[in-house]
Parts: structure tokens; sequence; C-alpha cells
């Protein structure tokens, strides 16, 4: 089971990818209900690429729901894929959720399931996210980088830095890794503590294992400039993934 979690303006996205059965109902409950928090208001889980849903899975989603609402928050199911549609109707529960399907579907998906958006459960960072990290460099596993033509055009600092990260978007799009982690670094060049690039950079970073040194770093770099700037939003968020990625280091 892959669980990513999306969160904007108040909206919760959990995108989930394989079978929901009892093997993963644990790891399912302990990463979605902590992340309902007071500024969530709306929760929605992308069901469209969940291919089995058992009676403990069943539960779960009910116990989400439950979760929601004591936390003010509405529940909504994403586009569910046949095999949980039949199920849920099925067991007669297909009446107790509510459900997103169609264009308003792939709008909803589309907007909130954005690089800058991505975030991992946990609590607070270990001690060692207090130390100043040094300038995130390409990870020495990457091969040469070569700046995209549109981002090597002229223009201020601002147009250039806006060319990078759409660059950037657009190889995590295409899973093009090692050309987005080059195209936030030219970013940070530019303006080294622009946060969106070096919080961005970080979650390019976590994409692969033998980067994950690199993450830790931008990770903690982000903590010290938002810490700085008292910006609560990316201090919690470096804290989370810090806190992740120190339980599977």
């Amino acid at each position: 089971m892959d669980i990513r979690l999306f969160e904007a303006t108040g909206n919760l996205l959990v995108k989930l990818r394989g079978r929901i059965v009892l093997d993963e109902c644990d790891r399912l409950k302990s990463t979605i209900i902590p992340a309902i928090g007071a500024q969530v208001r709306q929760v929605n889980l992308d069901l469209s690429e969940v291919d089995f849903i058992d009676s403990a899975g069943l539960g779960v989603l009910v116990g989400i729901k439950v979760s929601s609402k004591k936390h003010g928050a509405d529940l909504a199911l994403i586009s569910p894929s046949r095999a949980v549609s039949d199920i849920l109707v099925v067991s007669k529960l297909d009446s107790i959720f509510s459900l997103i399907t169609g264009g308003e579907a792939q709008e909803l998906v589309r907007n909130l399931a954005q690089p800058q958006f991505e975030r991992s459960a946990g609590g607070p960072a270990s001690a060692a996210a207090n130390r100043l990290p040094s300038m995130p460099v390409m990870p020495a596993s990457a091969p040469a980088f070569s700046p995209a033509s549109a981002a090597t055009q002229g223009g201020t600092p601002k147009e250039r830095i806006d060319r990078y990260c759409k660059d950037a978007v657009e190889h995590m799009r295409r899973g093009e890794y090692e050309s987005a982690v080059g195209c936030y670094l030219e970013c940070l060049k530019i303006q080294p503590e622009y946060l969106p690039a070096l919080n961005n950079l970080a979650i390019v970073y976590e994409k692969k294992p033998q980067w994950q040194a690199e993450a830790i770093d931008a990770w903690q770099r982000v903590l010290d400039i938002s810490s700085r700037n008292n910006d609560q939003k990316h201090i919690d968020r470096a804290q989370k993934h810090l806190q992740n990625l120190q339980r599977l280091g």
C-alpha cells in the first residue's frame, strides 16, 4: 500500500494505491488520522488506484470518517475504483460516504497533488535538526546537470527563479529527479534562502533512498530559515519530514 499526503488551504488529500487489507490497516490509521489537524476542514481519500479492500479496510474508512467529524472536518471518497465501489455497495456502506467523481474529482486531485503541498506524518524533529546545515548540493550519485534552455534565458532574478521552478515541476512530473534537483539548486544560487525552492528540493531528495542525507540537510536548512523568519507553516512541515527521515534512518 502506497500512501501519499497533500495538504493545502484546509484540504487534506490522501492518495492510496494498492490493497487496503488487514495487514495495512494499522499503518493507514497511524498515517492519516494524526494528519487531520485543526486546520483541516476537508479530508479527501483518493481511491482510484485501490484495487481491493477487505472488511478491515472498510472499518478503517469508517474510523477515518468518525475521526474527521470529531475534528470538524468532512470526509469524501474520491473516484473509488470499480472494485471498491462494488464492495461499498455490497456492504451497504455506500450511503454513508460522500463521493466525488468525474471532472470535479480530477480537478481536485490535480490542484492538491502538487510537490509543494506534499507532507509526511510525524511529530517534532530530533535534536539533530538544530544544527545549521550547509548549502544543498547535487548528490554525488546524480549525473551532471545542464540547465534547461528556457531557464538559461535572460530576465530578472525573479523571472529566472520562476522559470527554474516551472522546469523543476515538469521534471518531477516525468520522474526526472536529477534534473529537478538541478533546477532547484540553480534557484538557490540566485536566492539562497528561497523557501519554496528549498522545500521542494527536500521533497525531491526524498524520492531516492540514496539521497536521504541530502534530504535531511535540506529540511534542516528549511527549519533554520523558517525559524528565523517565524514561518510556522514551514517549521511544522520541516519538523514532520525530519522526524520521518530520522525514523527511516
